[in-house]
Protein backbone atom coordinates (compact mmCIF):
# COMPACT_ATOMS: atom_id res chain seq x y z
CA UNK A 1 0.00 0.00 0.00
CA UNK A 2 2.83 2.39 0.84
CA UNK A 3 4.43 1.71 -2.54
CA UNK A 4 1.17 2.55 -4.28
CA UNK A 5 0.79 5.81 -2.39
CA UNK A 6 4.41 6.78 -3.04
CA UNK A 7 3.96 5.94 -6.73
CA UNK A 8 0.80 8.05 -6.95
CA UNK A 9 2.45 10.98 -5.18
CA UNK A 10 5.47 10.79 -7.49
CA UNK A 11 3.26 10.56 -10.56
CA UNK A 12 1.28 13.60 -9.43
CA UNK A 13 4.49 15.54 -8.75
CA UNK A 14 5.73 14.63 -12.22
CA UNK A 15 2.51 15.83 -13.84
CA UNK A 16 2.58 19.08 -11.92
CA UNK A 17 6.23 19.58 -12.80
CA UNK A 18 5.49 19.05 -16.50
CA UNK A 19 2.55 21.44 -16.39
CA UNK A 20 4.69 24.13 -14.75
CA UNK A 21 7.45 23.59 -17.33
CA UNK A 22 4.95 23.85 -20.21
CA UNK A 23 3.42 27.00 -18.72
CA UNK A 24 6.91 28.52 -18.39
CA UNK A 25 7.71 27.55 -21.99
CA UNK A 26 4.47 29.14 -23.18
CA UNK A 27 5.21 32.29 -21.21
CA UNK A 28 8.71 32.53 -22.68
CA UNK A 29 7.30 32.20 -26.21
CA UNK A 30 4.57 34.74 -25.43
CA UNK A 31 7.15 37.26 -24.27
CA UNK A 32 9.86 36.53 -26.87
CA UNK A 33 7.45 36.85 -29.81
CA UNK A 34 6.24 40.24 -28.58
CA UNK A 35 2.72 39.14 -27.65
CA UNK A 36 3.00 40.90 -24.28
CA UNK A 37 3.24 44.27 -26.04
CA UNK A 38 -0.44 44.17 -27.01
CA UNK A 39 -1.86 41.57 -24.60
CA UNK A 40 -1.61 42.47 -20.92
CA UNK A 41 -2.58 40.15 -18.08
CA UNK A 42 -5.95 41.52 -17.10
CA UNK A 43 -6.39 44.82 -18.93
CA UNK A 44 -7.64 45.15 -22.51
CA UNK A 45 -5.26 47.53 -24.32
CA UNK A 46 -4.22 47.32 -27.97
CA UNK A 47 -5.38 43.72 -27.90
CA UNK A 48 -7.65 41.83 -25.53
CA UNK A 49 -6.16 40.84 -22.19
CA UNK A 50 -4.97 37.31 -21.52
CA UNK A 51 -7.85 36.93 -19.09
CA UNK A 52 -10.37 37.95 -21.78
CA UNK A 53 -8.82 35.57 -24.32
CA UNK A 54 -8.69 32.74 -21.79
CA UNK A 55 -12.32 33.25 -20.82
CA UNK A 56 -13.46 33.05 -24.45
CA UNK A 57 -11.27 30.07 -25.39
CA UNK A 58 -11.69 27.97 -22.24
CA UNK A 59 -12.84 24.58 -23.48
CA UNK A 60 -12.10 25.66 -27.05
CA UNK A 61 -8.32 25.23 -27.01
CA UNK A 62 -8.38 23.62 -30.46
CA UNK A 63 -10.03 26.73 -31.85
CA UNK A 64 -7.27 28.89 -30.36
CA UNK A 65 -4.58 26.62 -31.76
CA UNK A 66 -6.28 26.70 -35.15
CA UNK A 67 -6.42 30.51 -35.05
CA UNK A 68 -2.76 30.77 -34.06
CA UNK A 69 -1.87 28.53 -37.01
CA UNK A 70 -3.80 30.86 -39.32
CA UNK A 71 -6.38 28.16 -40.04
CA UNK A 72 -9.29 29.44 -37.98
CA UNK A 73 -11.24 32.56 -37.20
CA UNK A 74 -10.89 34.51 -33.96
CA UNK A 75 -13.53 34.31 -31.27
CA UNK A 76 -12.43 37.45 -29.43
CA UNK A 77 -13.12 40.75 -31.21
CA UNK A 78 -13.09 39.48 -34.83
CA UNK A 79 -13.52 43.04 -36.15
CA UNK A 80 -10.03 43.94 -34.90
CA UNK A 81 -8.39 40.62 -35.74
CA UNK A 82 -6.57 41.93 -38.80
CA UNK A 83 -4.25 43.82 -36.44
CA UNK A 84 -2.95 40.39 -35.39
CA UNK A 85 -2.03 39.29 -38.94
CA UNK A 86 1.64 40.38 -38.78
CA UNK A 87 2.00 38.71 -35.39
CA UNK A 88 0.42 35.49 -36.64
CA UNK A 89 3.11 35.27 -39.32
CA UNK A 90 5.74 35.13 -36.55
CA UNK A 91 3.77 32.59 -34.56
CA UNK A 92 3.24 30.26 -37.53
CA UNK A 93 6.99 29.61 -37.59
CA UNK A 94 6.77 27.87 -34.22
CA UNK A 95 7.09 24.12 -33.90
CA UNK A 96 3.90 22.25 -33.02
CA UNK A 97 4.92 21.70 -29.38
CA UNK A 98 5.82 25.39 -29.01
CA UNK A 99 2.48 26.46 -30.45
CA UNK A 100 0.66 24.13 -28.07
CA UNK A 101 2.65 25.51 -25.13
CA UNK A 102 1.74 29.05 -26.20
CA UNK A 103 -1.95 28.20 -26.53
CA UNK A 104 -1.92 26.45 -23.14
CA UNK A 105 -0.26 29.45 -21.54
CA UNK A 106 -2.90 31.78 -22.99
CA UNK A 107 -5.85 29.61 -21.96
CA UNK A 108 -4.44 28.98 -18.50
CA UNK A 109 -4.41 32.73 -17.85
CA UNK A 110 -7.91 32.31 -16.45
CA UNK A 111 -6.40 30.19 -13.65
CA UNK A 112 -3.64 32.64 -12.71
CA UNK A 113 -4.12 35.41 -10.18
CA UNK A 114 -3.45 38.91 -11.51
Amino acid sequence: MKKLIVSLVLAQAFLISNAVAEDKKGQEIFESKGCAICHKSDIDTIGPSLKTIATHYLGKERDLLSYLKGQGTPIVDPARASAMDPQLIKIRSLFEDEMKALAEYIVSADDRPF
